[in-house]
């Protein structure tokens, strides 16, 4: 495990290393390899071979091409406009950049605090072999509304995270024509099966959550939503957008609050993070939604609500 996690450091570095050059040659790359700390011989270069075999695993394992220009013997990454538009590539890369530099920095493990992340990724590698091979799983679940876990043959699509939780969503035999989300976290038990499938060909699951926030699915129709939001909250509204439609209404705002638009269709998730900003967040359009928030925000004032004592 620590010699893979050290080979994975060392991808990190070589991307890195291409990706702040805007293009190097190899000389340049093996000379930078001889000044790294994470060098386990200080001072010795990147040999040729090793390089050319971490530039293939990177593109196996992580969908990054490294290409040389002829004309200048310059290394550069040729997909740059896939790995900065973000997706499972970035989320690696993250990921591994992360824990280097926890292993770097571990007099400091007391001072670093994590969120509780659930469960669950242990299903991770056997849902991508069935993804890949397109095999069915046979899975035991059990929701967090139901008292008892139930068995399902279930064809997985794709899978997602949000909100620190990872969801795998496809079909069972139970609902065979419309796909469901599972939360890898409440799974019991997962198991390969013979059974083939093949992903339809119409399907797309980057269109299938995108009229949507949060994993809840809905078929219909998107809306114009509008949102007053307060200044506070606009600048993480800015870094990290509900949606992709997302757009601010610059004629409209004020000092004190921005005028946000979005194009998508509400769901309860969205109802849930909008109620979470409590007063931040007023909803102006659509009527539809700014009711149900309004009766979420009904049934919360009567859980909290109390009766003042009459005067005496």
């Amino acid at each position: 495990m620590a010699e893979k996690s050290r080979v994975f450091q060392r991808y990190q570095w070589l991307i890195d290393l291409i990706q702040r050059s805007g293009g190097i040659t190899f000389e340049e790359i093996a000379r930078a390899w001889a000044r790294s700390s994470i060098n386990a011989m200080p001072g010795e270069p990147l040999p040729l071979r090793t390089f050319h075999r971490h530039k293939n695993d990177i593109e196996e394992v992580f969908g990054i091409t490294i290409k040389c220009h002829k004309s200048t013997n310059k290394y550069f990454i040729e997909n740059e406009d896939e790995v900065e538009s973000g997706g499972v590539q970035d989320w690696m890369l993250s990921t591994i950049a992360v824990d280097n530099m926890l292993n770097e920095s571990r007099d400091l493990r007391d001072r670093i605090q994590f969120e509780n992340i659930p469960g669950g990724r242990e299903h991770l590698a056997t849902i991508i072999q069935a993804m890949r091979e397109g095999r069915a799983l046979a899975m035991t679940y059990r929701s967090f509304r139901s008292e008892s876990a139930s068995e399902a043959v279930l064809k997985p699509y794709f899978l997602k995270v949000f909100e620190q939780r990872w969801y795998v969503i496809g079909p069972t035999d139970a609902h065979p024509k419309e796909p469901h989300t599972y939360a890898l976290d409440r799974i019991r038990s997962l198991e390969l099966t013979d059974t083939k499938f093949e992903l339809p060909k119409k399907f797309s699951p980057a269109e299938y959550f995108s009229n949507t926030y949060g994993i809840f699915h809905s078929d219909e129709k998107p809306e114009i939503i509008r949102l007053k939001v307060k200044r506070f909250l606009s600048l993480y509204l800015d870094s990290l957008p509900l949606h992709r439609t997302q757009k601010r209404i610059d004629e409209e705002s004020t000092d004190e609050y921005v005028i946000y638009q979005l194009y998508m269709t509400p769901t309860i998730d969205l109802v849930n993070f909008l109620c979470s900003r409590g007063s931040a967040i007023e909803v102006l359009e659509s009527a539809s939604l700014r009711a149900q928030v309004a009766e979420e925000v009904a049934r919360m004032y009567s859980q909290y609500c109390y009766k003042l004592s009459p005067k005496s």
